[in-house]
């Protein structure tokens, strides 16, 4: 497992949020996201 950490910019809202999210959960090989609103932050486990 691999965990990466990632600084989102231009998110407004929680809608915002939810959507880079789901968006990046599609991605094969994503385990676990998790998107922060208050830090402009992704954390995302993957396979190798």
């Amino acid at each position: 497992m691999i965990k990466e950490n990632y600084n989102v910019t231009g998110m407004t809202c929680s809608a915002c949020s939810s959507r880079v999210e789901k968006a990046v959960a599609k991605i094969v090989g994503a385990e676990n996201v998790s998107v922060n609103l208050l830090t402009n932050s992704m954390q995302v486990t993957a396979q190798t």
